[in-house]
């Protein structure tokens, strides 16, 4: 059987990974070392920038090579050091920005880009432009009045957009999971009760969209990146150990497969079966300590059985 060949890493992703890492190894952060790029899940063929990690070259041969007796980075790992160290870098270029006291005045025109989106949904650069002014406004003026407004104008699109418009639905989906990416686990940023109502809202963004993608729109990218985030989230909740954001991702799951089933009969098969699969993976996700996630894999076994293949 010929060997699949290794799809290249377009220079833009490339010049991007290694600018957010600082060109830096994201495990050991020795200054001044040769880096490559690795690809996580050990496809060389997914260049997606989630998939793509920077690391030296001793860090490398821990990671792919023999260990013997040792241990070798697991990929789960490598996730966490990469999204903690990236953060790291992008909190040391933020420039000081002083706080503004115009709070009416600023969530007020949340509202406006809300509208403008849905009035040039069509247009999905001038879409993705509007949803990152929301998201700029959450990094650099967030404070818990202002992310529950913005957050309300995601819940609000996500309906919009899972009815009939994938793009503006595929891009919201991405937006949900970029306002929690940095919970990397709680040895560096720890979370509160304030924070964990944040992540299961973005999670219910995410649930609003599998359920109206599935029942009306029946995006296959969509349904994609869904099951994506979904997978991203449900590893906050194990990092974090945090059950609440674990069976809040499970009800995704659960919108998703309702939707796509009709009297016993699937009518969204490649949803059904992207959403089914993504399902199948969480078990890998929790590791080892299965025993403190005993009632979230009961609930998954029981979604899995009662939405299995007619």
């Amino acid at each position: 059987m010929p060997e699949t060949r290794r799809k290249k890493i377009p220079k833009n992703i490339e010049e991007e990974i290694l600018f957010n890492s600082n060109h830096t190894c994201c495990i050991c952060r020795g200054k001044r070392k040769d880096v490559v790029i690795h690809h996580m899940d050990g496809n060389n063929s997914n260049n997606e920038q989630e998939n793509l990690a920077v690391v030296c070259l001793d860090c490398h041969s821990q990671i792919t090579g023999p260990r013997g007796l040792g241990k070798a980075f697991k990929p789960g790992e490598v996730k966490r050091y990469k999204r903690a160290w990236e953060k790291q870098v992008q909190d040391k270029r933020k420039i000081h920005r002083p706080r503004i006291y115009y709070g009416k005045e600023l969530i007020s025109q949340i509202d406006i880009i809300v509208c403008e989106i849905v009035a040039c949904s069509k247009n999905k650069s001038r879409v993705e432009e509007l949803l990152d002014i929301l998201y700029e406004l959450h990094l650099w003026r967030g404070n818990r009045e202002l992310d529950k407004k913005i957050l309300e104008g995601f819940e609000h699109l996500a309906i919009m957009s899972g009815l009939s418009n994938l793009k503006v639905a595929n891009l919201l989906a991405e937006k949900a999971w970029v306002m929690c990416w940095h919970f990397v686990g709680p040895d560096d940023i720890p979370i509160n009760k304030t924070d964990e109502r944040h992540i299961v809202r973005c999670i219910g963004i995410l649930e609003t969209l599998a359920l109206f993608n599935s029942e009306f729109a029946r995006g296959r990218k969509v349904s994609e990146s869904i099951s994506k985030y979904s997978e991203n989230f449900f590893e906050i909740g194990v990092w974090y150990s945090n059950k609440k954001i674990g069976k809040a991702v499970l009800k995704v799951y659960e919108e998703g497969l309702k939707a796509c089933v009709e009297n016993k009969q699937i009518k969204f098969p490649s949803g059904y079966r992207i959403i089914r699969q993504s399902l199948l993976k969480l078990r890998s996700l929790i590791g080892e300590d299965k025993g403190k996630w005993k009632d979230i894999l009961e609930y998954r076994k029981k979604l899995l059985k009662k939405y299995r293949p007619i």
